[in-house]
């Protein structure tokens, strides 16, 4: 399949991120999302901190506080560096707009400012004191995406509002600024590694949660990392990494493909190579040539490939790599040696991961999947050397004749369920509490029209943790659904790991028996059946 927008661009839409540009995070007008009564007639929440004092805004039941800095603009000498402390304020910081994402390319488009390290908090209000804290790092294959809503940074008000959690969502360098390695960046670094700044980033936000979430009403020594895909992959991430221990207690991963494989700082390096003799950089001082190029430069040079998985030469892969330095070895295998941090963990994974990039690619002008043309796409997916293998495991037959659905379902095994499914078997086998679930619910409202059934599709179920419907109201099952799955979310965050509450269907650990929780209208135990089916994905070797 090749479609005209990059892998996992409709978590774009999903959640939330728009292609307007965000205020400027100290632009001291009132929250959009926040009631502007209350922002007239009530003294607006004021936290200080050590670099300064924040003020934020009102919201019916939750406060929030945007845009605040937590790593100095990644810019000029700082570009392609780890991040460094943001700078102290001396005026109140008015956060009260959610700040710029970080540059990517939306379809061509370069979206975002590279000052952009920023993170957003909503308390309850009043704010609580030792309250549990959750941190979401968000999806979009680490080359696309933002930790705020379009609508005002909402996202996280109503857990806050309704669950008594503290919910921070954050931004974090993206594709070639965020995942650039390259010899020259190497030999300058003081730890000997280059690349995975993205995911540094993501490690200095903990660090400040830690260093101050205290001062607006969270308990540091209470924090869940969650997040859904590539933001799923990055709790893996940290879970595996020395830099991030310590730095939280619980982890959440949804549809989080951590059991891919990751490129070595050898094919990285010779990836940014290539990417710097497309900018010209090749000679003399390269660290200096690569810093001098506009970002917009950079996002649109040696892109993403529009695939799932691609071994086109044109295109490059962007995300975290084995440096030595914040990884030793791939997460998988981390977590299988027994190297990943003993907190509970919860994980889970959709029915239909795959439909949505189906949807994506007809929507951009593809043409459908046929009969005819299903071992090509199938090919285009695995390998010629792998489609006869695929085709026989997925015939179209046992999907009623539909080429896309069987496509869809392959696509979203290999790349999806069957490498979360490997990470919760791993940190299960490794001694850890784990509860793992399957989304089931197949009318998820969204944005896209497609003539496609879209079904549980890839971050179906973000909609119903934090409340926000996209694409139309929830109805009465939605709602209920959305009750359900909130509660199990922040249980999970607030009980050590305990997701249960007396009412509510029980959510079994994940033992050898595979049980696991089917989160749909009908909310039941079930049992993990996908053995098969990653027996066969394992015999399969995919791109990066």
């Amino acid at each position: 399949m090749r479609s005209h927008l990059s892998f996992f661009g409709a978590l774009l839409a999903i959640t939330g991120c728009t292609t307007t540009p965000a205020a400027t995070p100290d632009a001291g007008s009132p929250d959009d999302a926040a009631s502007t009564t209350d922002a007239f007639t009530t003294p607006p929440p004021m936290v200080t901190i050590p670099d300064g004092t924040v003020i934020g805004s009102h919201g019916p039941g939750y406060l929030a506080f945007l845009g605040i800095p937590y790593a100095a603009p990644p810019v000029g000498d700082l570009r392609f560096r780890p991040p460094q402390p943001a700078t102290p304020w001396t005026t109140p910081l008015h956060a009260t707009h959610r700040p710029h994402a970080c540059p990517q390319d939306l379809q061509g488009v370069a979206y975002g400012q590279e000052d952009c390290l920023y993170l957003n908090v909503h308390t309850p209000d009043p704010m609580p004191a030792h309250a549990p804290v959750m941190v979401w790092i968000h999806g979009g294959a680490f080359v696309l995406g933002e930790g705020a809503q379009a609508d005002g940074g909402t996202l996280g008000d109503l857990l806050a509002r309704d669950h008594g959690v503290i919910v921070v969502s954050m931004n974090y360098r993206l594709g070639q600024l965020g995942f650039l390695a390259h010899p020259a960046l190497t030999a300058e670094s003081t730890d000997h590694a280059s690349g995975n700044y993205g995911f540094l980033d993501q490690v200095a936000a903990l660090q400040w949660v830690h260093d101050h979430i205290a001062s607006f009403g969270g308990d540091p020594a209470n924090v869940t990392i969650f997040g859904e895909s590539a933001g799923g992959m990055s709790v893996c991430g940290h879970l595996t990494s020395s830099l991030s221990q310590g730095l939280y207690q619980r982890a959440i991963i949804e549809s989080g493909p951590c059991g891919l494989a990751m490129q070595t700082n050898a094919e990285a390096e010779a990836q940014g190579t290539r990417f710097a003799t497309m900018l010209g950089c090749t000679t003399g001082d390269i660290p200096a040539c690569l810093r001098a190029a506009t970002s917009s430069t950079v996002v649109n040079t040696l892109g993403s490939s529009p695939a799932i998985f691609s071994t086109d030469p044109q295109y490059a892969s962007w995300g975290p790599t084995i440096d030595g330095h914040a990884f030793t070895t791939d997460w998988i295998t981390a977590m299988q040696m027994g190297h990943a941090a003993d907190v509970p963990i919860a994980i889970g994974w959709n029915q239909d991961e795959g439909r949505l990039f189906i949807a994506l690619a007809e929507m951009a002008g593809d043409p459908p999947i046929t009969e005819a043309t299903y071992r090509t796409t199938v090919a285009n997916l695995v390998g010629e050397a792998n489609a006869d293998a695929v085709v026989a495991r997925y015939p179209t037959s046992m999907f009623g004749g539909d080429a896309r659905l069987a496509a869809s379902r392959a696509m979203g095994d290999a790349g999806l369920a069957c490498p979360t499914r490997a990470a919760a078997i791993a940190l299960r086998d490794a001694g850890n509490a784990v509860h793992t679930y399957f989304f089931t619910y197949p009318n998820a409202n969204f944005l896209l029209t497609s003539s496609f059934p879209l079904g549980a599709f890839h971050s179906a179920e973000i909609q119903f943790v934090f409340g926000h419907s996209v694409g139309g109201a929830f109805d009465a099952n939605e709602m209920a659904l959305n009750a359900a799955m909130s509660g199990y979310w922040t249980r999970f965050a607030s009980q050590s790991g305990d997701p249960n509450a007396t009412g509510s269907v029980a959510w079994p650990a994940y033992d050898t028996t595979g049980a696991r929780l089917i989160l749909d209208t009908t909310i039941a135990a079930g049992v993990d059946d996908y053995e098969g089916t990653c027996a066969f994905w394992a015999g399969i070797p995919l791109p990066h």
